[in-house]
């Protein structure tokens, strides 16, 4: 069976890791061969930073992502394309103004991402935070949640637009709630026994808790499925 990539923003790391579910990548890589790769800023992110906090509060869900690091279970590849991820963030972040200033909506980990999913000619991304997907997936709808958050009119730049949604043409963004729904399809959950169904429903709700970005909605319907 050939590998699979997917990259990983920081996000999904730590909403995995924070839901006890960092298992899920090790279940991906050896059954289905899955290769997960973050770029060097996702892991300054998502280990490095947190673990140079006083606080210890995220200590031990980086140490967790450190471990899928060190096992192979994430591969770390080093980003050398700044000049790129500089062009592209500058562009994300002035595509929507509110009283007429831009809105900042993405940062060097998630653009880096992006960059090197076009490099790698890796389409599949596992993102939880909301903002960067919403523009990859729906960017119109962007402009209808800043509306709503900030209580003004938004104006949006549609060349920076174009180009911006040009350069993320192709790509397939996935949740940790989805990535887990398709885990219990394969079985995942079956150590379980007959709290299958309850097991995999209650990771679902965890994950959302944990940062993913799902509504009730949405976890209705997985529930649905799950029944």
């Amino acid at each position: 069976m050939g590998e699979k990539y997917v990259l990983c923003d920081a996000s999904s790391l730590i909403s995995l890791t924070s839901s006890c579910l960092e298992n899920l990548l090790a279940f991906f890589h050896e059954r289905f061969s899955t290769r997960f790769i973050i770029p060097q800023s996702v892991r300054y992110e998502a280990v490095e930073r947190p673990l140079s906090f006083k606080s210890k509060i995220h200590d031990f869900s980086a140490l967790r992502i450190k471990d899928l690091i060190q096992d192979g279970i994430i591969d770390v590849v080093p980003g050398k394309e700044e000049e790129k991820t500089k062009k592209l963030m500058k562009l994300g972040n002035s595509i929507f103004f509110a009283r007429g200033n831009p809105v900042k909506l993405i940062h060097l980990g998630e653009t880096e991402m992006l960059v090197l999913s076009k490099k790698l000619q890796v389409n599949s991304l596992l993102m939880d935070e909301r903002t960067t997907r919403m523009l990859v997936e729906n960017p119109i709808s962007m402009k209808n949640h800043l509306q709503e958050e900030f209580g003004t009119n938004v104006m949006v730049n549609k060349k920076n637009l174009l180009d911006f949604t040009a350069q993320l043409k192709g790509l397939d963004v996935i949740r940790s709630t989805e990535l887990l729904y398709l885990a219990y399809e394969n079985n995942f959950f079956k150590h379980f026994n007959k709290l299958e169904k309850q097991a995999a429903e209650a990771a679902l709700f965890t994950l959302k808790y944990s940062g993913c970005a799902v509504s009730f909605g949405e976890l209705k319907e997985y529930s649905k499925m799950i029944q």
